[in-house]
């Protein structure tokens, strides 16, 4: 494929069981390999043949036989960094094959919560070692709610490693509110190899682990009821790699994942599942915000990706949805409230024969009808009006002369204040609802601005869970707006802080 424009960021999206590459504003990424690496395991003795002294991706998969496989991230750290400078260089001078990495900028999907020393190190090493002209970071959870056109929900993320639950409410993320779980896709693929390993069916291989994962992709799925699941003895074929298959019962498909909603299953006790999260995310939160996260339910990630998970998630977190109580409405945009004008009615007076206009002070004469002033033009009779939708109440008036309070007269009746009690003379006139107006007033309860939990729950689902941390990355860099947040080496340098530029600047 042929290189975009100098200037469109390079998209880099490494996981702990995928790693994800392509350019901003394209649909898709352009390539995805499995984040792995492997050398060789024996040295070669043929003469005259040359070997790689490591592999990456697809050809770790094509030669695991022959390799020992190494994994540089796990549970979203790195945890071999030579593994993952050769990952990057595959990235860069294999796949996209750039000879001057200098006219491209750099979009790296990081996880949530990222140590500063690592972030500021991986900054380091775009910039200094590949040479790139600038670059952002951002969490995946940010990107995966973009993928989707939302700028408020709550995201759901799982992928190899780690399972987020992040509410997010106008592109920032509630930081004290994140959930973050220990119950992912490779204490799936566990569970799947011990039901395996329970039936008989032992896996000897170097690469039992991308087996396992292989097998848990294509055919693993829910059951609504897990207490009454579907029943069948049929059996299901498993190749592997000796060219040999595996025959296994088809009940530990719906059983494997099912340690996402009972961690128990593999001896965690005290984690929590994913509904569970979800209330104690919604917990630390303030309850005006419930119904905006409820209501913009955001999956993403690669172990989301089982036929049913949906189904079965909206039936474990509704029950427990109770314990939030009744959820508040947000408030009505400006134009769905209704609204009535109050109308104004004019009052009818004697009219004039003559005056003087109010803007030159010219005699005019008014019995011709005439409103406008000959000299000046300007309007002569302005009509009175009165509101009629409240009724005016107006206190007596105190007796002429004497102050109300104390009795006693009063030369000045103008006066504001009486000069022997020091109390006010004349009550201002005190406006206040009439009795008929009161009693046509409804009585709103309590009770309409709230909402059945069970009620509001809304999912936002991408099309493609695996590429959505990716998809959002891509919208997001296709933007001339967003594209100004890109930090050049030259800026790092003077100020390490701007690495860490809320996104929230350009909503």
């Amino acid at each position: 494929m042929a290189l975009p424009l100098p200037g469109t960021p390079i998209i880099i999206d490494i996981g702990s069981a995928y790693v994800k590459i392509g350019f901003a504003g394209e649909p898709g990424p352009r390539f995805v390999f499995p984040c792995i690496t492997g050398t060789e395991k024996y040295k070669s003795v043929m003469v005259d043949v040359s070997a790689r002294s490591i592999y990456v991706g697809n050809d770790v998969s094509r030669m695991r036989g022959v390799l020992k496989i190494k994994h540089p991230l796990s549970r979203g750290e790195i945890m071999d960094w030579d593994s993952y400078y050769e990952i990057l260089n595959y990235i860069f001078y294999s796949l996209l094959r750039v000879e001057n990495l200098s006219p491209y900028p750099v979009f790296y999907c990081e996880p949530p919560f990222m140590h500063r020393e690592t972030k500021e190190y991986i900054a380091r090493v775009f910039f200094e070692t590949h040479q790139i002209r600038s670059l952002i970071m951002m969490p995946t959870p940010l990107l995966s709610l973009f993928s989707v056109g939302l700028t408020t929900g709550l995201v759901i993320e799982s992928g190899d490693g780690l399972t987020w639950v992040v509410p997010i409410i106008n592109g920032q993320l509630v930081q004290h509110a994140v959930q973050k779980i220990p119950i992912a896709g490779i204490d799936v693929n566990q569970n799947l190899k011990g039901l395996l390993m329970r039936e008989g069916a032992n896996i000897s291989s170097s690469a039992v682990d991308e087996i396992i994962q292989d097998i848990k992709e294509k055919n693993c799925y829910f059951v609504l009821d897990p207490n009454k699941p579907p029943k069948t003895d049929e059996m299901f074929s498993v190749p592997m790699p000796d060219g040999s298959t595996i025959k296994v019962p088809t009940y530990i498909l719906y059983q494997a994942p099912e340690v996402l909603f009972n961690p128990g299953m593999l001896g965690y006790g005290n984690i929590m599942n994913i509904p569970q999260a979800v209330i104690a995310s919604l917990k630390a939160i303030d309850n005006h915000y419930w119904h905006d996260l409820l209501s913009h339910i955001v999956f993403a990630g690669g172990n989301l990706s089982y036929s049913g998970f949906q189904e079965r998630f909206e039936s474990e977190l509704d029950p427990l949805l109770s314990q939030l109580g009744s959820i508040p409405k947000p408030v009505a945009p400006l134009s769905a409230v209704k609204t009535e004008l109050i109308k104004l009615q004019a009052v009818e007076i004697s009219k004039k024969k003559e005056d003087t206009c109010p803007n030159c002070g010219a005699f005019v004469n008014l019995s011709d009808g005439n409103e406008l002033c000959p000299s000046c033009g300007g309007v002569l009779v302005l009509p009175e009006i009165k509101i009629g939708a409240l009724g005016v109440i107006k206190q007596k008036k105190p007796e002429k002369g004497k102050c109300p309070h104390c009795k006693k007269d009063v030369v000045d009746t103008n006066s504001l204040f009486c000069p022997y009690c020091g109390k006010p003379i004349e009550s201002l006139e005190t406006t206040r609802l009439s009795e008929k107006v009161i009693e046509k007033t409804p009585v709103q309860e309590f009770s309409e601005f709230m909402e059945s939990a069970s009620k509001v729950l809304k999912f936002f689902v991408p099309s493609n869970l695996q590429f959505a941390i990716f998809n959002g990355a891509a919208i997001l860099g296709s933007l001339p707006s967003f594209q100004q947040l890109f930090i050049t080496y030259e800026q790092f340098q003077t100020n390490i802080d701007l690495l860490y530029r809320d996104i929230s600047e350009i909503l």
